[in-house]
């Protein structure tokens, strides 16, 4: 199937983001990204693109569990999306474009790509509590 009709199923932001990504699909149906020099990348499967939020998707692309998914979706009111670009700074964002969560009761930053660092369960309850403290 045609990736401009299964790119219609989903919403804007998700539309935006598999272009940010240079995603395409494969037959069976799974969202990768393909370069003639380099291995192709599979992030997830159309259902699953269809099924879950743009954070979601971001946050899966940046392979992070579904635990951490779940935390930042539930506590999403606390949060505003926010990239970085040199000229200007931080600069708040759509939710497909982001690289940082700003935790607004606390002001501070969450490099979502440093989420990835927490690799047990403790040691991302202990950072959620450590936030949850701040507020």
């Amino acid at each position: 199937m045609d990736d401009k009709i299964l790119k219609n199923d989903l919403s804007l932001d998700k539309r935006k983001l598999l272009d940010k990504y240079n995603l395409t699909c494969s037959e069976d149906y799974i969202w990768e990204f393909r370069h003639s020099k380099y291995h192709t990348v599979k992030y997830f499967s159309h259902k699953f693109a269809k099924n879950h939020s743009t954070l979601a998707l971001v946050f899966y692309i940046n392979r992070l569990c579904y635990a951490k998914i779940k935390y930042f979706e539930d506590n999403l009111y606390k949060y505003e999306s926010y990239k970085y670009i040199f000229k200007k700074g931080f600069s708040k964002c759509e939710m497909y474009d982001m690289e940082f969560l700003f935790h607004k009761p606390s002001e501070r930053f969450i490099d979502i790509r440093s989420l990835r660092e927490m690799k047990s369960i403790e040691e991302f309850k202990s950072f959620c509590k450590i936030l949850e403290e701040l507020e």
